[in-house]
Formats: C-alpha cells, sequence, structure tokens
C-alpha cells in the first residue's frame, strides 16, 4: 500500500474521531449497553454507506465542488440554496461541538499552571483553527497519521489502569425511555463526509482503493469508538460527565488522565480545522466568494453562536447528528440517482442503491429528525 493511501485512512480517521467520541458515554449512560451496539453497527454501516455515495458523485464530476454545488449540477439552484443552509448548520454546529469541548480540555490541561476560564481556553482554540485556515495550511493529512497510534494506546491506557476500577454494576443494558436518545449523538460520531473530497484527491492515481480507504477510515473508529465507551462506562458509571474525561480524572488521577486530554485535543482540534476548511470550500467553489470572505464566513458564525450561549454539548451534538445529518443524508441519497443518470466521467465506486432503499433510508432520518426536535422542544 502507498504512503496516500495511509494517509487517505488516517484523513477519514481523524476526522471522525473527534468530539462526537467524548460524548456518547453519557447518552448510553442513559439508554444502556444494547442501543450502544445496535445504534453503533447500525450508523457505521449507514455512514460507510454514505461515504461511498459521497465519493460516487465526486468521482463521477469533473470540475470541484462541495454537496450545494453538486445539487446546482445535477438539480437546480433553489435546491442548492437548500443543501448550502443544511450542510452550513451542520458544519456550523460542529464547528460549535469543537470549541466548547475544545475549551474544557484545554482549561483542564492548563487552568492548574495559568489559570484562566473556559471561556478564554475556548477562545484561544478558535484563535489557532482561525489562524491555520487563514493561511490555508494543509498538514492535516499527515498529523492523522500520528494520532492514529495515539488513539489507540490513550484508549489502552485507560483501559489499562482503570481495569480495576471497572464494575458491571455501572452498565445498564436498556432504559426503554431513552432507547433514541443516542442516535444523534453517535450518527454525528460515525460521520466524516466532510473528508471524503480530501481522500479522493489523496488517491486521484488510485482510485481502485479509494473504496477500501473509505471501509477502513469508518469502521476502525467505530469499533475504537465501541471499546472507548465500553471502558469509560464501566470506570465512571452513573458518574460520568457530558465530556467524559472530567468524571474520569476524578477517578484516574494521574497521567493517563493528562496524556487522554492531550489526545483529546489533538483529535478535536484537526476535526475542527478539517471542518472550517470544508466549510470555506463551500463558499469558495460553489459561491465563488473570495478567499477572505469564505475564511471569516467558515470560521466567526459558530464562534459568534458560542458568545451567544449555545453551550450545551449534548444538544448541540445531537441536534447536527439527527437534523442536519439526517437531512444532508437524504439530499446525498437522491442526489447520486441525478449523477447515475448524467455523469460527466466514469466512477470506479459504483453503489448499487435501489429505490426501496433510498426510501427506507430516507424514512429513517425522518423519524431521526422528528425525534430530536420533539426532544429539544420538551427539554428546552
Amino acid at each position: 500500500m502507498s504512503k496516500n493511501y495511509f494517509l487517505a485512512v488516517a484523513t477519514l480517521m481523524g476526522t471522525i474521531i473527534g468530539v462526537g467520541l467524548f460524548a456518547i458515554p453519557f447518552a448510553i449512560n442513559k439508554s444502556g449497553i444494547i442501543p450502544l451496539l445496535i445504534y453503533m453497527l447500525g450508523l457505521a454501516v449507514i455512514q460507510y454507506f454514505l461515504h461511498l455515495i459521497f465519493a460516487e458523485v465526486i468521482l463521477s464530476t469533473k470540475e470541484k465542488h462541495r454537496l450545494p454545488g453538486f445539487v446546482e449540477k445535477y438539480v437546480n439552484k433553489k435546491w442548492k440554496n437548500l443543501t448550502l443552509l443544511v450542510d452550513v448548520t451542520g458544519a456550523y454546529s460542529s464547528s460549535l461541538a469543537y470549541i466548547i469541548i475544545g475549551g474544557l480540555f484545554l482549561h483542564q490541561l492548563l487552568n492548574p499552571y495559568f489559570s484562566g476560564s473556559i471561556f478564554l481556553y475556548s477562545t484561544i482554540l478558535f484563535g489557532l483553527v482561525v489562524l491555520i485556515t487563514f493561511f490555508d495550511i494543509k498538514t492535516i493529512a499527515g498529523t492523522e497519521l500520528i494520532l492514529t497510534p495515539l488513539l489507540v494506546i490513550a484508549i489502552g491506557l485507560i483501559a489499562w489502569r482503570g481495569f480495576g476500577h471497572i464494575q458491571l454494576t455501572n452498565y445498564s443494558l436498556l432504559e426503554w425511555k431513552n432507547v433514541l436518545l443516542p442516535y444523534g449523538p453517535i450518527f454525528f460520531a460515525v460521520g466524516g463526509g466532510a473528508a471524503i473530497p480530501e481522500v479522493c484527491r489523496l488517491l486521484a492515481f488510485e482510485k481502485e482503493k479509494i473504496k477500501s480507504a473509505i471501509l477502513w477510515g469508518t469502521f476502525i473508529p467505530a469499533a475504537l469508538m465501541l471499546i472507548f465507551v465500553l471502558v469509560i462506562l464501566g470506570i465512571t458509571g452513573a458518574s460520568i460527565s457530558p465530556d467524559t474525561l472530567s468524571s474520569l480524572s476524578l477517578i484516574l488521577n494521574d497521567g493517563v488522565v493528562t496524556f487522554s486530554l492531550i489526545f483529546g485535543l489533538f483529535a478535536i482540534f484537526t476535526s475542527y480545522i478539517v471542518i472550517a476548511q470544508a466549510t470555506e470550500e463551500i463558499y469558495q467553489w460553489d459561491y465563488k466568494l473570495n478567499n477572505k470572505l469564505s475564511w471569516f464566513l467558515s470560521c466567526f458564525i459558530p464562534y459568534f453562536l458560542y458568545l451567544f450561549g449555545w453551550t450545551n454539548l449534548t444538544k448541540v451534538i445531537s441536534f447536527t447528528g439527527a437534523v442536519t445529518g439526517g437531512l444532508a443524508g437524504i439530499i446525498l441519497i437522491w442526489l447520486v440517482f441525478k449523477v447515475k443518470a448524467k455523469p460527466d466521467q466514469v466512477s470506479v465506486i459504483k453503489n448499487k442503491l435501489t429505490k426501496p432503499m433510498a426510501y427506507f433510508l430516507s424514512l429513517l432520518f425522518v423519524l431521526g429528525l422528528i425525534y430530536e426536535v420533539w426532544a429539544i422542544l420538551k427539554y428546552t
């Protein structure tokens, strides 16, 4: 396998392994282990399929686009603008989640030495991402290749040091009243669509390997997240915090948590950059805005939302996964039929998507969306 193949796998893995990893345990503590197993497997398969569909759309088209641009090319401009609303809402919500939890982690790591508020550390994280995207620094693929082994080490260290603290009584099998709660967070956590154009670019001269890279890049993170959640809940149980590592530090108060915080920050930081750059490309590629305006729109709107007090991590992630993720999935599923009917060029990836399957997935996404909107209204 070539270096670019491993870079492609690492890029997709790094995009997936982000804030969602640290939000799942809190939801699973309320719903039980059985929903974790069902959702993690089922939604990883669905996201893998969506990743392949997006890759087919990209490989069937000569020009560079993000999802709104593809919709304009193969459908019409009205649907393009609707897709823009869905796509940037999801991207802004993701970036907001990174600002929230990144500030928490940075605060836990540095506050004992330098003091300062969580708001200050969230702003520092935001400032670093703003600078990197402004200067268009493309180092994410190589960074992810280093971070991926660190993820395995971090989970292994937590499991090793926390093994004596794992108690079977900390696990709940099923809580029916909260059985739908993990849908949004897990759907968000296993999604890596923002990285698919970069995966295709890295393997432009090895297109036959794209499907394999997407397979490993999707399912390895899902397996690691499953292990992570089981270990964390076994250690913390009902005392789990919304960001996970805060509660873990009360039990494993040593270098393992510090290492995990550092890893968590890098995982969040790199995913945040991928999302910010992908959003910038929507404005540049699909709306032909200049670089500085695209940069401003992609970076600063999520921070403004943070300033306005949108700081509930669980709600932000659930909304992003179930609502914007579901809508984007529906758009992508029906877009590919248009692409198959009149492609610019032959794609090496040809998904066997039938109309009954498309209706089933669309219904699933709509039901998830309805539940999430209902849950937000009920608990607000």
